[in-house]
C-alpha cells in the first residue's frame, strides 16, 4: 500500500484554529498578532499561514484578545486560560503608590520567606514581558543564613582584586554582613547563554517579583555585589549550582523588613526631553 496516499496522513491540526459558530469576525486576533500570522480568510474567518507554527512566538495575544472565546492557540483552548478580573484592578493611585514606595530594603527579620509566597512571587513574574516572548528566565531560591553566609564570603572574595570595594570588604572583614543585608534569601534569576542577551528580561523578570514581594509585605534590595562578582567567579558559580552555560542575569535578597517606612523620600525631578 502506498503509504504516502493522502487518507495514509496523520491529521495534523493547525497552529491557530478558531470556532466558526463562536467567533464574530471583528478581526481583533488579526489586529493583535505582532508577527502577521493571521489574516481574513474568504468568509471572514480568520485563517493563519502555513508556517505560523514555525514562526509563532507563543505571546497568546490573539487567544487573549478574543472576547468570545472561539480561538484554540497549539491546541491551548481559551477555557484553560484565567480571565482578567476586572475588580481586581488597582485604582491608579493606588498602583502608584505601590511603585513609589518600594524601598530597596538592608535590613531583615531573620524568619526565612514562606515558600509559598515565594512561588507565588515567581509565578507572578512569569508574565514579564522578554524579547520575542523567550521567557528565558530561569530561577534559584537560596534559603537560610549559613548558605546566605557562604555565598557572601564568596563574593568578598571575588572583589578583593578591586580596590575601590575596600569600604565593603573592611566591613566584612569586622564581621558586618553589607554584602547580602543579613537577609534570610536570595532570589537568583539566569538564564542559558546565546547569542541573545538576556540580562534586560531577566531585570524586568526580577522587578515584577520585587513588585509582587512588596504588595504582600516582603522586603528586596538588588544584589549587586553577588551580581558583579558573579561575572567572573567560578566559584561563586559553583557555589549557586548554575547549570552548565548558564549566566547569573540579576539577584535580589528577600526576606520580612525589620523596620516600615512612613513616608516617600525625596527623589530628583524627572528629567525630560520631548521630540
Amino acid at each position: 500500500m502506498d503509504e504516502t496516499a493522502p487518507h495514509c496522513q496523520p491529521h495534523i491540526q493547525p497552529h491557530i484554529q478558531v470556532d466558526p459558530a463562536l467567533c464574530d469576525r471583528d478581526g481583533l486576533c488579526i489586529k493583535e498578532c505582532a508577527l502577521s500570522l493571521l489574516s481574513f480568510g474568504p468568509d471572514g474567518l480568520p485563517v493563519s499561514i502555513p508556517e505560523a507554527a514555525e514562526r509563532c512566538i507563543m505571546c497568546g495575544h490573539c487567544i487573549a484578545v478574543c472576547p468570545k472565546a472561539a480561538l484554540t492557540l497549539a491546541g491551548l483552548p481559551p477555557e484553560v486560560l484565567p480571565t482578567v478580573d476586572k475588580g481586581l484592578l488597582a485604582p491608579p493611585e493606588a498602583a502608584e503608590q505601590l511603585l513609589r514606595s518600594r524601598r530597596s530594603v538592608r535590613h531583615f527579620r531573620r524568619a526565612l520567606v514562606d515558600r509559598e509566597q515565594l512561588l507565588q512571587f515567581i509565578d507572578t513574574a512569569r508574565y514579564a514581558p522578554s524579547g520575542m516572548n523567550a521567557q528565558p528566565v530561569h530561577w534559584l531560591v537560596v534559603e537560610g543564613r549559613e548558605r546566605m553566609l557562604e555565598l557572601a564570603g564568596l563574593t568578598a572574595k571575588a572583589l578583593r582584586r578591586l580596590p575601590y570595594f575596600l569600604a565593603f570588604l573592611e566591613a566584612w572583614d569586622r564581621g558586618e554582613d553589607v554584602i547580602l543585608r543579613g537577609a534570610p534569601n536570595l532570589v537568583v534569576a539566569h538564564a542559558r547563554t546565546t547569542g541573545f542577551d538576556h540580562i534586560v528580561d531577566g531585570a524586568i523578570a526580577l522587578t515584577y517579583f520585587e513588585l509582587a514581594a512588596h504588595a504582600h509585605g516582603v522586603g528586596t534590595c538588588w544584589a549587586g555585589l553577588l551580581m558583579l562578582a558573579a561575572k567572573d567567579s567560578a566559584e561563586l558559580q559553583a557555589a549557586l549550582g548554575l547549570p552548565e552555560g548558564h549566566q547569573v542575569l540579576g539577584a535580589l535578597m528577600a526576606g520580612y523588613p525589620r523596620h516600615g517606612f512612613k513616608r516617600l523620600p525625596p527623589r530628583k525631578a524627572a528629567k525630560v526631553r520631548w521630540l
